[in-house]
């Protein structure tokens, strides 16, 4: 299998937005997963969505609030080499002006290698929370 580009990632998350904008609400997130699912998203979008909190979302933009950081922190990897160490991520997040909560949440992970942009978005699976 192939390691996706950040650009990639970062265009279907864009197609997932879009998408997110066109269904009903209210939807829970397993909802929010099977559209994504049903749309041929990347896997990478799809575990994004598995990283915001599992409650019932009302409309759009509180989708979009949490979805956000998750895409804000896609962009702040967009130019970095694999594989990386979790400074270089925080380096790189800050350097690209990353807020506070990607930087905090990168701040929690394992001191370790990442491999790609999907090592990185399953290591923010439920360490970062938008506020």
């Amino acid at each position: 299998m192939q390691a996706s580009s950040a650009a990639e990632v970062q265009s279907s998350m864009q197609e997932a937005i879009q998408a997110f904008r066109e269904i009903r609400y209210p939807v829970t997130k397993n909802q929010l997963i099977e559209k994504a699912k049903s749309m041929n998203a990347r896997s990478e979008v799809i575990q994004a969505i598995e990283g915001i909190p599992d409650r019932q979302y009302n409309n759009a933009a509180d989708v979009l609030k949490q979805f956000e950081g998750i895409q804000r922190a896609v962009e702040a990897l967009r130019e970095l080499k694999y594989p990386s160490t979790k400074s270089q991520l925080i380096e790189n997040a800050k350097k690209h002006n990353a807020r506070s909560e990607v930087i905090r949440a990168l701040e929690k992970f394992p001191d370790r290698e990442y491999n790609n942009t999907a090592d990185v978005l399953m290591e923010f699976r439920g360490k970062f929370q938008s506020q």
